[in-house]
């Protein structure tokens, strides 16, 4: 099968951060990418023998530069979610988040309720213990912290018994189940075994906002966030702020974990001012 499009026109496109998307003849949206040398990973799609399926259907290949990386990774997973390209499967449906919530039984020792939601307010005052893909993560976590820490797994829910679980028999389990361990001591046990698990509290007073400068310095973007959120972002044109990606207020799982892993970057920390300086930011 001869391919539709041409790659020597894949000279012309820049080697900068950004997303690409390819289209197919009948105009389907046929995937979503990102990186941080557009011509590079373009080029590394068409190479590669086990995308030729995909790539034999192109037709069409748009992209949009951006200042960094930061901006590419959260253009994509939105554009992902909104878009729902066909061959993005791993990330194409909008993904149910699994919470783990925490309360305290009638003899005081702490159970986890997994429950799925597609958009929660990060509020101190709400008892989520962990935060999971998907259910399978989930108990797949939960099995490997109850054997680590000696957690109950009927407390965890992941069995079903009138009298002592099935690890009490095999030394695993204090008792709790039966109410034979001091809940205080369960409890902190319980704690320490999901706190991998557990969204950060936000290391700022209030909002940041995060800048990314292009290699060349000639595109600058401002991100505008709060308590792991992306409130929205603006780019630098002619030395005024024009709004780029617009979002809605929400916790979305991707863009936690994109979020924290570049503002705790400690080579990152001079890019990072609060919201009512930052919103200042002029060229120059």
């Amino acid at each position: 099968m001869k391919r539709l499009f041409d790659t020597a026109s894949l000279l012309t496109y820049p080697d900068t951060p950004g997303i690409y998307c390819f289209y197919a003849t009948t105009g389907e949206l046929l995937y979503v990418g990102k990186s941080k040398g557009l011509r590079s990973r373009i080029r590394a799609h068409f190479a590669a023998r086990r995308e030729r399926r995909m790539m034999l259907r192109v037709q069409r290949i748009e992209i949009q530069e951006t200042a960094g990386e930061l901006g590419a990774l959260l253009l994509e997973s939105k554009l992902i979610k909104e878009l729902k390209p066909f061959y993005n499967r791993a990330s194409r449906q909008r993904r149910r988040i699994i919470v783990a919530l925490k309360s305290l039984n009638k003899q005081g020792y702490a159970v986890i309720t997994l429950k799925a939601i597609d958009y929660f307010s990060i509020d101190v005052s709400t008892p989520v213990l962990g935060i999971f893909k998907h259910r399978t993560q989930a108990s797949e976590y939960m099995a490997e912290a109850a054997k680590a820490y000696r957690l109950c797994p009927k407390l965890l829910k992941l069995e079903r018994s009138q009298r002592y679980c099935f690890s009490y028999h095999l030394g695993r389990c204090g008792g709790a189940c039966m109410g034979e361990e001091d809940p205080a001591s369960y409890n902190a046990r319980l704690e320490r075994a999901f706190e991998a698990r557990r969204i950060k509290a936000w290391p700022f007073k209030g909002a940041v906002t995060f800048e990314e400068t292009s290699p060349d310095k000639q595109k600058r973007e401002l991100f505008l966030l709060d308590n792991w959120c992306l409130l929205g972002s603006y780019s630098m044109i002619d030395g005024e702020l024009v709004p780029a990606i617009k979002t809605q207020h929400r916790f979305d799982f991707d863009s936690y974990k994109i979020l924290y892993t570049f503002l705790t970057d400690e080579r990152n920390k001079s890019r990072i001012m609060a919201a009512d300086k930052g919103i200042l930011w002029r060229k120059g």
